[in-house]
């Protein structure tokens, strides 16, 4: 039997990546760097998803994507799919420590792998890639007098009008659902999406590294298949999209913009789907070449997903008519000055982990990532109801200790 190579096996993707890879009966190499296997988070998240190496059979060799040499011992022996779930996920790390490992780290693996020999290569991108989303309230908080306008145009003006056509002000891209047609770095050359901008510079990252990733494959072959995850959470993290639950758990959501209830939120990953998914491709050989959206079918506003974490926790958050606009000035303000304060009193002062300044970027923008492609390839989500998921999570958070 072939041997499935899983980097980044003790972080939270490539632990769910393990644990399907064995459910499925597959042989397995797992490898990441040579302290993380025994870290305090990598065994609590082992025996989370009830993961034994030694009792289930997986092969551990460490490794450490910016140094080639470590990485040639991951393909000896015949070798089918490897996973790349490793990377630098830091929306805080300063851009050379997320260049060396994320670009550099990239490199110097496919080389490993193609001088060894490998089957299939699933790549892990970032549904952040195409961008930061422009706010749809700033076209609704901004213009209060449109919808009025826009009813007067219609029902009394456009009638009379032999070609009547309401010219309306020009928007940016917003509400609008991310498919992979859109401005990626399979199809754009450049350093950026085209019409947006990058939330943070871990997306900046993940683009440059995922061109490498196609320029192996249109030069040298390389079998890849791309994923791009939505926001993943689930049981095992407390940072992403699931910090946030803590973060309002915690009582650092008192309040939030009452026209949050017109920006998406639609398009979040279960961790165990993003892991069926990729083991899903790595058995479907026309996926070569080929880049898919991995989300969940719900589609959310930021209100409403807010209401189900809250109803959840026990907690309550109060929508005042404020420009989210504004809003997100103000929480991008609170996380600047927090970082100030780190820097300014070491070892004095420790900024909660939700002021990363990136991420505070990702979290409060609208987002809506289709995932027509790959469902019309035949996957099927297993978490594709958020609330179901958003409830096992809580309930896991609240059983370990997590939050109060």
């Amino acid at each position: 039997m072939k041997v499935d190579v899983v980097t980044g096996a003790c972080g939270f993707a490539g632990n769910y990546v393990v644990k399907h890879l064995l459910e499925k009966g597959r042989k397995v190499r797992a490898t990441d760097l040579a302290h993380a296997y025994s870290s305090p988070q990598s065994v609590e998240f082992r025996k989370i998803l009830d993961i034994d190496y030694d009792r289930d059979g997986v092969e551990w060799v460490p490794s450490d994507l910016t140094k080639r040499e470590t990485l040639d011992p991951l393909f000896e022996g015949d070798v089918g799919t490897l996973f790349h779930t490793a990377s630098l996920y830091d929306y805080s790390a300063p851009w050379e420590l997320l260049e060396k490992v994320n670009i550099g780290g990239v490199t110097n693996l496919l080389d490993a792998a193609m001088d060894g020999g490998i089957e299939r290569m699933i790549h892990w991108s970032t549904c952040g890639v195409f961008g930061h989303s422009n706010f749809p309230g700033q076209y609704i908080d901004g213009r209060p007098w449109l919808p009025m306008a826009e009813f007067i145009w219609n029902a009394f003006i456009r009638p009379w009008e032999k070609e009547g056509e309401y010219t309306r002000p020009a928007r940016k891209l917003t509400n609008q659902p991310m498919t992979e047609d859109r401005s990626n770095p399979k199809n754009t050359p450049g350093l950026e999406p085209v019409g947006t901008r990058f939330s943070n510079e871990y997306s900046r990252s993940k683009w440059l590294q995922e061109q490498i990733v196609w320029r192996y494959h249109r030069e040298k072959g390389l079998p890849v298949t791309v994923v791009r995850p939505a926001p993943i959470y689930g049981p095992g993290t407390t940072y992403g999209a699931t910090g946030l639950v803590i973060a309002i758990a915690e009582g650092l959501l008192p309040f939030y913009p009452a026209s949050s209830k017109f920006l998406l939120f639609g398009g979040n990953v279960h961790a165990r789907d993003i892991a069926r998914a990729a083991i899903f491709l790595s058995e479907t050989p026309e996926s070569i070449g080929e880049d898919y959206n991995v989300a969940d079918s719900y589609l959310q506003t930021h209100r409403e997903a807010i209401e189900s974490t809250v109803r959840l926790l026990g907690r309550r958050v109060h929508f005042f008519p404020f420009p989210i606009s504004w809003w997100q000035k103000l929480v991008l303000g609170m996380a600047i000055s927090a970082n100030w304060f780190e820097k300014k009193f070491p070892g004095r002062y420790t900024r909660t982990r939700i002021f990363d300044l990136g991420q505070i970027d990702y979290l409060t923008m609208g987002i809506w990532i289709s995932n027509k492609k790959i469902t019309d390839l035949g996957f099927e989500f297993e978490y594709a109801d958020f609330n179901k998921g958003l409830a096992d999570t809580v309930s896991w958070l609240i059983l370990n200790n997590k939050i109060l």
